[in-house]
């Protein structure tokens, strides 16, 4: 890659002096319509060149040659265009596995997308379905025109390729299937809380109407889908991947999209994969996307970072995302030939960079403490590298994690035991338990709690003027009512991290109380000793063998086991960096030598 954007940079500065002399390569004294090129005069070209700029001779003139031979095919092509109205693409077919290829086809922009797959089939090794066309900043629709889908004349179109038949012809068609899947299982999810529930930057629940709520999850979903192709290296997969979610985001009112970062997210990442295609064809796009991005950034992180330690008490992931952002936009000016520009940013970049990277003789420090890999890093980045504040900002982010998942879950609980009369609030935990431990009925006392707002001493009066059938003064649950009570807490408690064997026994010792069984698992490590629960050996063993769920919530979980496959969930603390250091190394080399 680093030869390629060599000649890439002579090529640019070649190209810059010419349009500032207002040299014409196609006309008269370097070309002669009858005769062809003028080689004498070519010469004298390039030896003026080689001085003037810096540049090797040779070099000079054997990209003079082709920007002359270029130009010419240009003069050709636009005057066929005119003449038959048959344009000419410039196609750039990508796979993982193999160097890129560029093809050139003439045809009418009045054909479809899928009739331009057909053509393109003599160079590829896939089927017309194993292939995905992106021109400006789009996934081209089969069923559509060119032109209609805004191709011209000249454009370079990026092919890739989903799959390799080649190679396993099973595997091809999986891959192929693959984004309809991801749709698919993302719309079965999108209106069920307990899979898919929107937050915004802040931890607030983020409600908005179904269907844009359904785009807005399959959005994502493509989105951390593409995030996993791009850290495993597979850029023409993530880009595909990046392009759909970005079409599902359109779907969206901006308002929702300005409470989250991450459309901001995918626009940086779409013009990351651009970089790592080498697709300078698609900068212009790039360079749109990057601007939205800068705003984005400066809106929800603020432009010091404020509002993300405001919240998170530590920003080096967003550090991180907008020293990338510097870094795709000094070469975006590098490939505009704004030298200096670029250089100043690539500095602001080195500096950037520089902030962020730890020792490692400290991570080991605390690894050998008993911290994990990401407690660390994340912990040095924070503290500026400071060992003692580390570990204290790790036992403190975990005592405040503790805190808020015991908070969430009886948040949850609350909105189960239903809201009061007044409207306002929610029926309490601790004060339904308070009833139950004074011998009353559980679902008596949550009614009575819920009619009289939650004030203890009108809820037992209320009670005793409204006895339920049955009894009404007990303060234990029969099996079966537990059992009911168990199954519809336990998802809560998994969603926050607990293991379903660890949760079941939690619940049971503490009578279905989740507040006091999220405080029990939190305590001690998310164990629970099988003989505090009051169930006998028997009942233990027949809890570890999971009962099965209905169609419907086997059909969900199926469908969420598939989307979370190879996706990271939680934020992506594992910074290297090193990909990013290589590339400003390597444009800084440029610039400098």
């Amino acid at each position: 890659m680093y030869f390629d954007l060599k000649r890439e940079d002579v090529l640019m500065q070649i190209r810059e002096k010419l349009r500032n002399d207002k040299i014409k390569l196609w006309l008269e004294p370097y070309y002669n319509k009858t005769k062809g090129s003028v080689e004498e005069e070519l010469k004298k070209l390039a030896e003026d060149f080689a001085t003037s700029l810096n540049i090797d001779y040779s070099t000079c003139l054997e990209v003079l040659t082709d920007l002359q031979e270029s130009s010419v095919e240009n003069l050709k092509q636009n005057t066929r265009y005119k003449e038959s109205g048959l344009a000419t693409l410039k196609i750039k077919i990508l796979h993982q596995q193999s160097p890129a290829k560029i093809v050139r086809k003439e045809l009418l922009l009045t054909i479809k997308a899928i009739e331009l797959k057909t053509l393109l089939m003599p160079d590829v090794t896939v089927s017309e379905s194993g292939l995905k066309l992106i021109s400006s900043g789009k996934v081209l629709l089969d069923n559509e025109s060119l032109i209609n889908q805004g191709v011209k004349h000249g454009n370079m179109i990026l092919a890739i390729i989903v799959g390799d038949a080649q190679s396993e012809i099973k595997e091809n068609e999986d891959q192929i299937k693959e984004l309809e899947g991801i749709k698919s299982d993302s719309r079965l999810l999108a209106l069920d809380d307990q899979y898919m529930e929107l937050q915004d930057q802040f931890g607030n629940t983020i409600r908005m109407p179904p269907s844009e709520k359904e785009a807005f999850v399959i959005a994502m979903t493509l989105q951390k889908k593409g995030e996993a192709a791009m850290k495993r290296g597979d850029y023409s997969k993530a880009l595909v991947m990046f392009l759909e979610a970005d079409e599902e985001y359109k779907q969206c009112n901006s308002k929702w999209l300005a409470a989250v970062d991450n459309y901001g997210l995918l626009d940086l990442d779409i013009a990351w994969c651009y970089l790592c295609l080498q697709s300078v064809s698609n900068l212009p796009d790039a360079q749109e996307r990057l601007k939205r991005c800068e705003e984005v950034f400066n809106r929800t992180y603020g432009r010091n970072f404020e509002r993300v330690v405001a919240v998170k008490k530590y920003s080096g992931i967003e550090e991180a995302q907008v020293m990338r952002l510097h870094l795709l936009q000094a070469v975006i000016f590098y490939h505009q030939n704004k030298r200096n520009e670029a250089l100043r940013m690539f500095q602001v970049t080195e500096s950037e960079l520089k902030n962020l990277k730890i020792d490692e003789t400290s991570v080991l420090h605390l690894l050998e403490l008993g911290y994990t890999l990401n407690e660390a890093k994340k912990a040095l980045r924070a503290t500026k590298g400071d060992l003692s504040q580390a570990v204290a900002f790790i036992n403190e982010t975990k005592e405040q994690e503790q805190r808020a998942k015991a908070k969430e879950l009886l948040e949850k609980e609350r909105k189960k035991l239903g809201l009061c009369a007044d409207g306002k609030q929610y029926v309490e935990a601790n004060f339904l338990q308070i009833l139950v431990n004074m011998g009353y009925n559980r679902e008596a006392a949550r009614i009575a709690l819920q009619k009289c707002n939650n004030i203890i001493t009108n809820s037992i009066q209320y009670i005793q003027d409204n006895p339920q059938p049955g009894p009404s003064t007990s303060n234990t649950l029969d099996k079966e009512e537990l059992s009911t009570l168990v199954n519809n807490l336990l998802p809560d408690l998994i969603a926050a991290g607990f293991s379903t064997e660890m949760a079941t026994l939690a619940l049971y010792k503490h009578c279905g109380n989740i507040y006091k069984a999220a405080e029990d698992l939190l305590n001690n490590n998310g164990i629970i000793d099988e003989k505090t629960t009051g169930l006998t050996p028997e009942e233990v063993n027949k809890l570890k063998k999971p009962a099965k769920a209905g169609k419907s919530n086997e059909d969900k979980n199926e469908a969420y086991n598939r989307l979370v496959t190879d996706m990271n969930l939680e934020e992506d603390l594992d910074l290297s960096l090193q990909q990013e250091e290589q590339f400003l190394l390597m444009f800084l080399d440029l610039l400098q030598n």
